[in-house]
């Protein structure tokens, strides 16, 4: 188990950081003049210019699906035996098919290149496979990614807390991904305007709870290698 929870410690920073990484290159287009907006025919102009900001936030999310792989991994062993067997399966699934949700968006960003060649045949052609490929990734990879990731990192708080295997700040702190999940799944439309920046705070805010999540990972294999198990 101080195996597990050492690589899983690790794995959960990286997962923290590629996410922050992520958000910094999706705001690219914004810092270098591009408007933010929907409209395809500039996002495609953006995507021209700087290819290799998509070609990034691919690997990134890649980087990311396989860290997030791990962390589930660990996270069961160092629960296994102490949490409910069936609410620890169940939140290792939603952690699964998030890092599938991640994967598959980061195939979408990494072959960008067939986009901008359908785009050099018609105008028209490129900007609606742009809008598909909007509509499929970041409305629907990337939502149903958020939902499993926030549902697996509220289960496993709770589960942690009440097996004494996660301290109660930690645990706590699960309140972000809520905030992050009413956000996705909330109607947003009956809230006060002036909520918006705290679901937008939520975003960073749950990659943070991943790097504080590798600490206590951390911490406890330590603690587990200076007092090792008599046989």
């Amino acid at each position: 188990m101080r195996t597990s929870a050492a690589v899983g410690a690790l794995a959960s920073i990286v997962l923290g950081i590629a996410g922050l990484a992520l958000m910094v290159l999706q705001l690219g287009a914004q810092s270098l003049g591009y408007e933010d907006t929907d409209n395809p025919s500039v996002s495609l102009a953006y995507l021209h210019d700087h290819l290799d900001t998509y070609v990034l936030q691919g690997i990134a999310l890649f980087v990311l699906a396989i860290a997030l792989t791990i962390v589930v991994f660990a996270v069961w062993d160092v629960l296994a035996g102490r949490a409910n067997s069936l609410g620890l399966r169940t939140m290792s699934t939603f952690g699964l098919v998030a890092a599938a949700c991640f994967f598959l968006f980061g195939v979408m960003r990494y072959s960008v290149r067939p986009l901008l060649y359908i785009d050099g045949l018609k105008p028209a052609w490129g900007e609606s496979a742009y809008l598909v490929s909007q509509m499929a990734g970041i409305h629907g990879f990337v939502q149903a990614a958020i939902v499993a990731v926030c549902s697996w990192v509220v289960g496993v708080s709770i589960l942690g807390y009440k097996a004494r295997a996660l301290p109660r700040w930690l645990a706590l702190l699960a309140i972000i991904p809520v905030i992050r999940l009413l956000a996705v799944l909330g109607p947003l439309d009956l809230l006060p305007g002036g909520l918006w920046i705290v679901f937008m705070l939520s975003i960073p805010g749950t990659f943070v709870w991943f790097v504080l999540l590798g600490f206590v990972l951390l911490s406890q294999a330590r603690r587990s290698r200076g007092h090792p198990v008599a046989a």
